[in-house]
């Protein structure tokens, strides 16, 4: 399998963030949660080179200089696995290709995230079910509108937290000029919250929370085919 390009470059950008966040962390509590999230980054992405750099990063002792260290190593890893990718292309193995969309499927798909790659693990979880073409993908809620108005998909992945307008903000304007199904993929929305039951007062068929934060190593597995069952039970597909 080759590395794919355009799914490095979605996912620099976030892991480099994360690796400053690391780097820069004031205390113990705030470096596990950045290289939790880095671990998970890597993981979710297939990246074994960088996961086994995240595993190698020790926090405890908690030392503020060798977290910076540590942190600018990953982000020179993960630029250079982007630089290397083109060069090693079938050799490589760290990413796998998504597989291609069914021309026959039944249900027509927007994917509504703000995070590149997080879309892309979202589409990656739906083609593996030939009843969903992902016809296109939003990285904000106002984007999102304007897609619902030119596409008229029949189902829509929704986030919640997102910059200019949030999923519950997407929801409210649908509520009022339709748009087709929606199932939120949002963290934010945990069984019995305050934004489950909103986004339950306004129509979602469906929710499916992100298991660990905004990126996890297990969407692929558990937590795709509860997406992938959810998503069938909204678009009135059978089992």
């Amino acid at each position: 399998m080759s590395l794919d390009r355009d799914l490095l470059d979605a996912f620099l950008p976030e892991f480099a963030a994360e690796a400053a966040r690391l780097g820069t962390a004031a205390d113990l509590a705030a470096a596990t949660r950045a290289l939790d999230q880095l671990r998970a980054m890597a993981g979710a992405l297939g990246a074994s080179s960088l996961a086994k750099l995240t595993a190698s990063v020790v926090l405890d002792p908690f030392d503020p200089a060798a977290l910076a260290a540590a942190a600018a190593a990953l982000a020179a890893a993960a630029a250079a696995l982007a630089e290397q990718a083109m060069r090693i292309g079938a050799a490589g193995d760290d990413v796998a290709s998504p597989a291609p969309e069914s021309p026959a499927a039944r249900c027509r798909v927007l994917v509504v995230d703000d995070s590149a790659l997080m879309r892309r693990l979202v589409r990656e979880a739906l083609a593996l079910d030939p009843d969903f073409a992902v016809v296109g993908e939003a990285p904000d809620g106002r984007v999102a509108l304007a897609m619902l108005r030119d596409l008229a998909p029949d189902l829509t992945m929704l986030d919640i937290e997102m910059p200019e307008l949030d999923g519950l903000g997407v929801l409210r304007a649908m509520a009022l000029g339709g748009g087709g199904a929606v199932v939120v993929v949002s963290s934010a929305a945990r069984p019995g919250s305050a934004v489950a039951v909103e986004a339950r007062r306004l129509g979602v068929a469906g929710i499916v929370a992100k298991p660990s934060g905004a990126l996890s190593p297990d969407l692929r597995q558990r937590q795709g085919a509860a997406m992938l069952r959810t998503a069938r039970r909204a678009a009135g597909l059978a089992p």
